[in-house]
């Protein structure tokens, strides 16, 4: 029995050790701010996710584009990551943000779909047609069309 009381003060004297705090970055990125990274960054793997193909085709970067949008590079996003990492009551702010986030985008996705839905039910159906083909060629629209044609959703 004495062996186990030594052997637990043991386990409790060498499992309690000092963890170094991580300080904070000089370039660090504010939490609001943050919030908006990691809520394209979401967005962004959603997209690479979803059709990997079409971002290599038109030659888009999904990584650089978060960088230059944001005015921040890949060193200072994973020190503030490493540091919001390190205090959980501020990373867990940052996520609700985040959620809000997209919870605010799928909302507003939502309506403007139901309002295009709405708008090509009362279209006459040689209009809806015509919406599907392109007038002039008689092809469906390419797709890097629609790419350029799509609204840019900035999340503020």
């Amino acid at each position: 029995m004495k062996f186990v009381w030594v052997l637990a003060t043991a386990f409790l004297f060498f499992s309690c050790q000092n963890v170094e705090k991580v300080e904070e970055p000089e370039n660090l990125i504010s939490e609001q701010k943050m919030a908006e990274v990691l809520t394209d960054l979401s967005l962004l793997n959603s997209a690479k996710n979803y059709n990997r193909r079409l971002l290599e085709n038109t030659g888009f970067k999904p990584d650089e584009y978060l960088y230059s949008k944001h005015n921040i590079d890949s060193t200072q996003l994973a020190q503030s990551t490493r540091y919001y990492a390190s205090n959980q009551n501020q990373l867990e702010a940052i996520y609700k943000k985040v959620k809000t986030n997209l919870e605010k985008l799928q909302r507003e996705i939502a309506l403007k779909k139901e309002k295009e839905e709405r708008l090509r039910d009362t279209l006459p159906k040689s209009l809806k047609d015509s919406l599907i083909q392109d007038s002039i060629l008689g092809k469906p629209p390419r797709l890097d069309s629609l790419i350029l044609a799509s609204p840019v959703y900035d999340i503020q």
